[in-house]
């Protein structure tokens, strides 16, 4: 049996859950606008106002598996985080 980089198939997880939430948002949008939505195997599994709690809920449920959070809006919210300076 071959062994599995654990790494790459979460990164392949996360990237096929952020591919159907993308595929799936406009419906979405008619739905849950202004929310947090939980993704697992392409399906969403959970919503809420706060995308902590619904993390939560989401181990709480799933357990230690993959899943997608994103809010759910027409326009994606940019943060601009000014970079760490490194003080010699």
């Amino acid at each position: 049996m071959a062994a599995i980089n654990k790494e790459a198939y979460s990164a392949e997880l996360f990237a096929a859950e952020a591919q159907a939430f993308r595929r799936k948002l406009p419906q979405l949008l008619g739905r849950y606008e202004g929310e947090f939505v939980a993704l697992y195997r392409g399906r969403v599994v959970g919503h809420g106002a706060s995308d902590e709690a619904l993390a939560q809920r989401m181990y709480e449920r799933l357990g230690d598996v993959s899943f997608y959070i994103a809010r759910v809006e027409r326009q994606p919210t940019v943060y601009d985080l000014p970079s760490p300076e490194v003080v010699a």
